[in-house]
């Protein structure tokens, strides 16, 4: 009895120490949206884009597209992790929460930077590898201030965008699978692992 208790008390203490030292209030959910997001994106993109064509007007509606993903997904996110911070008692604006979207925002703004430069050059064919990477790196960099299993979805996008890489004509594809099926599958994992345990 004694054991149980004294476990007990250290998985508190354990329990304690994460939410004052990392940000805990990602959703599994908020990963399979962005997940239904992107392959929602990527499938107006077959529609709109006709494979082995990249017009002026067929890049400007992948940006379109891909903006509008990203945008949707960013909300969803900041919705959910809002309400769940409610549930958990942890605050969701602190020092704590502006330090991981730093970690996390600045690999994803120099893979932006990089993206406008590829346009700019007309190196249409690395896109995809490029966005892949550079959100691969910026998982395994926000991973040490909040679920430590992020860093192994960041490790599955960086290994996605380097076979990207040399698999020329296949770009929509590696993307869909990357922020489509990636996302859809670690958010169910995480739901299954972290949450339905707590429900």
């Amino acid at each position: 009895m004694n054991k149980d208790k004294a476990l007990e008390s250290v998985n508190e203490i354990k329990e304690l120490m994460e939410k004052s030292s990392k940000f805990i209030s990602l959703s599994g959910l908020a990963a399979i949206m962005a997940g239904i997001y992107a392959l929602v994106g990527a499938y107006i993109a077959t529609q709109v884009i006709t494979p082995g064509t990249y017009s002026i007007v067929a890049l400007e509606l992948m940006v379109i597209i891909a903006s509008l993903v990203l945008i949707a997904a960013a909300v969803t996110t900041c919705i959910l992790s809002y309400y769940k911070s409610k549930k958990t008692g942890q605050k969701f604006f602190s020092r704590l929460t502006y330090r991981a979207l730093w970690h996390f925002s600045f690999p994803m703004l120099t893979g932006g930077v990089l993206c406008i430069s590829i346009l700019m050059h007309e190196y249409y064919d690395i896109m995809a590898s490029v966005m892949l990477l550079f959100y691969g790196l910026a998982l395994v960099n926000v991973s040490k201030y909040t679920y430590s299993s992020i860093v192994w979805l960041g490790y599955a996008f960086i290994c996605l965008g380097v076979v990207d890489c040399f698999c020329e004509g296949h770009s929509l594809l590696f993307w869909t699978i990357g922020f489509g099926v990636f996302h859809i599958l670690y958010g169910i994992l995480f739901y299954l692992h972290y949450e339905r345990k707590k429900s």
